[in-house]
């Protein structure tokens, strides 16, 4: 049976490095304060945040595809003065015109949002409204429908925090643990990811559990349960949005996927129950292989000594808030502060 530290090495080892986040937050800082003085642009942006994994601090080592390392993916909200009537087409146009005039060469513009890659980090920069149908809330561009749609990226950043202080801290970890099973298992899978899968964990974690053993056994478990008839007749389930009135996190994904997923958390879930069983302590470990993969070893030490670029860390410091290592949830503050900055 791995021990509570064996998970906490694990977290570290695919956690972000340090090296990553720096880029990241390097890349995120300057982009925001060259967006912030844009000679034109300036005069429809009100402010900036960062969005996505990073910015609840959910987020995965970048993904090695082929011997090749991946950038890691950074979200940007841009809280623009658009009104409703400005077609989403122009609004997504006129973002990339801008930062391409910023000098940022390999700029996409996709369905709502425009994608900056450098050649350490993509950033998708989105820009959105105030929502007046909904106090909080906001609304994005959609080229592809021409429509102004709710969304509510900063409140899913409140809402993550919320949920792992009421958690006790295990709630970022637990979101972290999935999200690698998930990579490790089913690679190829387009859809349950990301806040899908953060938003289930919130659904369907034990709260009064502390070790991540059983945290995550218990939460294959509470799937396969929970979604039992979903699999049965090939639907896919309806899990409300944290932070959008209306909104079914799992609307786009597809009924074959969401079988793929469930098959393979009732397999796992028999699998650790299994392994948990098992005598033999090699064996049990190589069942636990099976699931998380390689990275997950049998101690913190490695030939001799700690993991490289590894310092002790207690079950405690992982409750109080994922390893310490998160990016901030509200918009940097450069040091010299433009207006719309928080």
């Amino acid at each position: 049976m791995p021990t509570q530290q064996q998970f906490i090495d694990f977290l570290r080892e695919i956690e972000p490095s340090t090296t990553t986040k720096g880029v990241c937050s390097s890349a995120h800082g300057s982009l925001r304060v060259s967006l912030a003085a844009h000679p034109t642009y300036r005069l429809i942006h009100d402010n900036t945040y960062l969005s996505g994994s990073y910015a609840r601090d959910t987020a995965l080592r970048p993904r090695t595809t082929n011997g090749v390392l991946r950038r890691p993916d950074v979200d940007i909200i841009v809280v623009t003065n658009h009104k409703r009537t400005d077609a989403p087409t122009d609004v997504i146009k006129g973002l990339h015109r801008a930062v391409k005039s910023l000098g940022y060469d390999n700029v996409v513009s996709n369905r709502r949002s425009i994608c900056v890659s450098l050649t350490g980090v993509e950033m998708d920069v989105v820009p959105i409204i105030p929502n007046p149908w909904q106090s909080g809330g906001w609304l994005i561009a959609d080229k592809s429908s021409q429509e102004w749609i709710p969304t509510n990226p900063m409140g899913h950043t409140d809402w993550a925090t919320k949920i792992n202080k009421k958690a006790n801290g295990n709630f970022k970890p637990l979101v972290k643990l999935i999200k690698w099973w998930r990579r490790e298992n089913l690679p190829n899978l387009r859809r349950p990811k990301g806040f899908i899968l953060e938003t289930m964990v919130a659904a369907l974690m034990d709260y009064r559990e502390t070790r991540f053993e059983e945290l995550f056994v218990k939460l294959l478990e509470s799937i396969v349960s929970e979604y039992a008839w979903n699999a049965m007749f090939g639907t896919v389930p309806s899990l409300a949005d944290p932070s959008v009135d209306g909104n079914n996190v799992f609307s786009r994904v597809q009924p074959d996927e969401f079988k793929r997923f469930y098959e393979m958390a009732e397999k796992h879930a028999k699998l650790i129950r299994r392994a948990q069983k098992e005598p033999d302590s090699d064996k049990a470990h190589g069942i636990w292989q099976q699931v998380f993969g390689d990275r997950f070893r049998k101690s913190a030490s490695r030939a001799g000594g700690l993991l490289r670029d590894a310092t002790p860390v207690s079950a405690a410091a992982v409750a109080a808030g994922g390893l310490g290592l998160g990016f901030p949830a509200r918009a940097v503050t450069p040091p010299n502060k433009p207006k719309g900055f928080a």
